[in-house]
């Protein structure tokens, strides 16, 4: 009987070859990372506002979504709704229910100048949150769903440390601004995923 031994043929070289097509894998992986990257621009807050997800209180945040909200619903009506009419409908933060002492106990009138038609809310508690004013910009002749979606909403936030909360003798930007209200802007960068050292 003969006994034959086969030895692989070249097994040692096969992994190093596969080894080496790895690392040129990683490396063009690598390359392309570094080529393609971007520097994220970072647009800054101007005077007068107010960053949404880092200067607001988490009460604050939750009636400047309520806010955005309603605002959509405002939209849709024919004619300016009275805040008794969103407090019917049961569209917050208009109608009070358990969360409105937790968020600053807002008590809300409508005011209107011109197509500016403006909501405010002036706190009760100044400490959990500031008082919030929504303001919406009409077009006059919004009569379809698709002229609705041309108003113009914002909301603005007047934080007091003490002092009692008055209501705005102006309803225009410039006005709210010398009043001390900040509009509240949400920025969408490279921070809104990662968090800024």
């Amino acid at each position: 009987m003969t006994v034959q031994a086969i030895r692989p043929a070249g097994a040692g070289h096969e992994t190093g070859a596969v080894l080496a097509v790895c690392a040129v894998i990683v490396l063009l992986a690598t390359l392309t990372i570094v080529l393609r990257t971007t520097s994220a621009s970072v647009s800054q807050i101007q005077a007068g506002q107010i960053d949404a997800r880092h200067g607001l209180t988490a009460a604050e945040q939750g009636v400047y979504a309520d806010l955005l909200v309603a605002a959509e619903e405002i939209g849709f009506a024919q004619a300016p709704l009275q805040v008794s009419d969103l407090a019917e409908q049961m569209i917050p933060p208009f109608v009070e229910d358990a969360s409105t002492a937790r968020r600053g106990g807002h008590d809300w009138q409508m005011r209107q100048e011109g197509p500016v038609v403006a909501y405010i809310g002036v706190t009760q508690d100044p400490n959990t949150a500031g008082s919030m004013l929504l303001r919406v910009t009409r077009s006059p002749d919004t009569t379809t769903h698709a002229e609705h979606q041309g108003n113009l909403a914002q909301v603005w936030l007047h934080k007091t440390t003490g002092a009692a909360a008055r209501v705005p003798a102006g309803l225009k930007p410039d006005n709210l601004t010398q009043e001390g209200w900040q509009q509240i802007v949400s920025q969408f960068d490279a921070g809104a995923t990662r968090h800024q050292h």
